[in-house]
């Protein structure tokens, strides 16, 4: 005999299955929403690598933050809603291609907020600046985006766990001009100075997604992400080279099936050549590019076999 169900009890469903239903779409959409934090970085073990994957078992965690906060505890450990900070509206308007000078003006910008504690900065050891032929020792990092409607920009303030001053960097993207187009400059004393030389041997493609060194080496790995995504989310980019950092000599060109989907002349990211050896290394041997899978054995023998080619 089928039971009975109380009119009321009907009621109440009726009345509270939409707010359970809504409720898990609130609950699924925030799950899409979460950022999946970075995995920790780990070798794997391609042979690829031209040194042993370093593990920095004598940076500890404690040893990290300390080092972190002599940057000035106030400017970091932020609590953030946005990852990237808004900057005011361009001054000039419409524009189309900046002059150096107003986007030398916007890296200035980046430093003064971060100086005065109004950006989101994240801290990590970077995974690429510990390896090879760039450093062997942990590299402190704090790391922030800017933007407004005419650029994108990542301010990096850097030292190593022995040096005692902090150096400035800053990366602008010129959305209004076509292509867009990165400009790299070390902040000195006297102003931003523009580089390419040796910035495009990793920037190939403009800034960098975040690659911790380690999982417990990084202050708030939601950020890390989320700044992350928002790097990933940018258009293709033209590097700017000043006349006297000019661009170096490349080397054979990676046209590698399954590098060249990606990275080619007309492709999402620019052309990848043997100057750019040490981030791929890197990349491929951490298990970051390609970003959707793994190289197969056979695939892994070919670009080391790139990798090795002597012009």
């Amino acid at each position: 005999m089928n039971a009975v169900i109380p009119r009321a009890f009907l009621v109440a469903l009726a009345l509270f299955t939409p707010a359970l239903l809504h409720a898990a779409d609130d609950d699924q959409t925030a799950k899409l929403r979460r950022p999946v934090l970075i995995p920790p970085a780990v070798s794997t073990g391609t042979g690829l690598l031209l040194e042993p994957a370093l593990t920095l078992p004598e940076f500890t965690r404690e040893k990290f933050i300390a080092a972190m906060n002599t940057v000035g505890s106030e400017k970091i450990h932020k609590q953030w809603t946005n990852p990237v900070v808004t900057l005011r509206p361009h001054p000039r308007a419409p524009v189309k291609g900046l002059t150096h000078d107003e986007v030398k003006a916007y890296m200035m910008e980046a430093k003064r907020l971060f100086t005065e504690g109004k950006a989101i900065p994240l801290s990590d050891v970077g995974l690429i600046s510990t390896q090879e032929d760039v450093i062997r020792r942990p590299m402190l990092n704090h790391i922030a985006a800017f933007s407004n409607e005419v650029v994108r920009a990542y301010l990096l303030v850097q030292r190593t766990a022995t040096d005692n001053g902090w150096a400035y960097f800053c990366i602008v993207q010129d959305l209004t001009a076509d292509p867009i187009t990165d400009y790299f400059a070390e902040l000195k004393k006297e102003g931003p100075h523009f580089e390419g030389t040796s910035c495009y041997k990793c920037h190939s493609s403009g800034p960098l997604a975040i690659h911790p060194a380690r999982e417990d080496l990084v202050i708030d790995a939601r950020l890390a992400t989320a700044i992350g995504d928002h790097i990933a989310s940018q258009a293709r980019s033209n590097f700017y080279f000043p006349e006297d950092s000019p661009k170096p000599p490349t080397g054979e060109k990676l046209a590698l099936k399954f590098c060249a989907r990606c990275h080619d002349d007309d492709a999402d990211r620019a052309p990848l050549y043997q100057v750019q050896s040490h981030p791929i290394r890197v990349m491929v041997d951490f298990g970051y590019m390609p970003p959707n899978r793994r190289l197969k054995p056979e695939e892994i023998a070919q670009i080391k076999g790139w990798l090795d080619h002597k012009q």
